[in-house]
């Protein structure tokens, strides 16, 4: 297929790649609001922002079989309907379960969304430009968290929180109808239902995924998403009530410091890719990332008081070392053979995805419960036990990804 021809679908998997980023990251401008508005706990509130990782965690499997079996215009589109639901739900929620029910909709609608764009990628172009081309898709995306920031701030103090969400909510029933209107399952000319994976039968489905889970190294890839969880963690939701908490930031002062970890993201996610080609190896790109997330978290955690400059510059490093999710992908396809591809990058995408809920909940519970204040409110020392924990999180991912084969992309 010519380059133009797939210009649409390819702007439609953009535009749900950016409203995946969006939806997860949009909570760390907003967390004190939200907390102060329904009197919500830290640990609650960690729960409600874990809850959009857990939905998409739990369905990273199904969603995998159901790619193989049913394609991927089918698949992605009717999930994303969920996330269109939940974020009307999340604009009128009165509670934290009902937030909590929102978010969880968010992320099960999401959670085939970059599994099938990479499947989409990986049959409609050649398999040398399979990491270039989804590291482009992942650094566009990750502009969803530079509109999570600054732009969102913008936007609720203008129009409040529930305004905004319900805005939201227009937008992506737009990018809804644009992807089922674009999306493909096939190139032209290739019979889909001729494909192995759409003649398999139940038991050939679950046999296709235990291999995968047996697979030497998949397991241990997934192993990156501990690392990768301090992005998602500080930028997702910690950020904004570290700098609230600590520093003392109104919403769009918040977006100004974390609008820097968000083009860096944007940046680390181009570059990774890029780096990979060049210098021809996944898992020495994976296991640098973790090392410089440990260094970064773990300054963090020892630096007492650290002025507002510093940490800019460091929340700005750790966007730019968190920049290597497509890796992760890569190096799962790379494992796997053509028919289980979409049960593969969905394996490896469901222990991201747990690893990230897991943190998130973990840091919650240690923001709220270490060395907290006299009115019972997040200290200093309970935010450095937190980043002391991230810190020490990435150096595990380190020890396991040393076990790990490369699959360099180059022959």
């Amino acid at each position: 297929m010519r380059a133009p021809t797939l210009l649409p679908m390819m702007a439609a998997l953009y535009g749900l790649g950016l409203a995946n980023i969006f939806i997860r990251s949009s909570m760390g401008v907003l967390a004190p609001e939200l907390a102060t508005d329904l009197s919500l706990t830290p640990e609650m509130l960690g729960l409600i922002a874990s809850g959009f990782f857990f939905s998409y965690a739990v369905l990273q499997i199904p969603t995998g079989l159901m790619l193989d079996r049913f394609g991927p215009r089918l698949t992605v589109c009717g999930l994303f309907l969920l996330t269109v639901g939940g974020t009307f739900i999340f604009a009128l929620s009165s509670s934290g379960p009902m937030m909590m029910l929102a978010r969880l909709m968010m992320g099960a609608g999401c959670a085939g969304i970059f599994s099938g764009a990479f499947l989409v990628i990986a049959r409609f172009y050649p398999a040398n430009r399979f990491t270039t081309i989804g590291a482009t898709l992942n650094s566009f995306a990750m502009l969803g968290t530079f509109m999570a920031t600054i732009p969102l701030a913008y936007l609720v103090t203008s129009i409040g929180w529930r305004d905004s969400f319900l805005g939201i909510g227009v937008v992506m029933t737009a990018i809804a109808i644009l992807a089922m209107a674009t999306m493909r399952d096939q190139p032209p000319g290739v019979d889909a239902k001729a494909r192995p994976e759409r003649q398999e039968k139940l038991r050939d489905v679950l046999a296709g995924s235990w291999a995968v889970m047996r697979t030497p190294g998949i397991l241990g890839i997934t192993a990156g998403g501990m690392a990768l969880s301090a992005g998602n963690t500080i930028l997702g939701i910690w950020g904004g009530p570290y700098l609230n908490d600590i520093h003392g930031l109104n919403e769009t002062e918040r977006g100004s410091v974390l609008i820097f970890m968000a083009i860096s993201g944007v940046a680390g996610h181009f570059l990774f890719g890029q780096a990979s080609r060049v210098l021809n190896t996944l898992k020495g790109l994976v296991l640098g990332g973790a090392l410089a997330i440990a260094a970064i978290m773990g300054t963090l955690a020892l630096l007492p008081s650290p002025g507002l400059i510093t940490v800019t510059v460091l929340l700005a490093l750790l966007g730019l070392a968190c920049g290597f999710p497509t890796i992760l992908l890569a190096h799962g396809r790379a494992m796997v053979p053509d028919h289980l591809i979409g049960r593969g990058l969905s394996t490896v995408n469901t222990g991201i995805m747990i690893s990230i809920a897991l943190m998130q909940m973990a840091v919650g519970g240690l923001i709220g419960n270490v060395a907290v204040t006299a009115t019972g409110g997040a200290s200093e020392m309970g935010y450095r036990a937190a980043f002391g924990f991230i810190a020490v999180m990435a150096l595990v991912t380190f020890a396991i990804y040393l076990r790990v084969r490369d699959c360099p992309p180059r022959p």
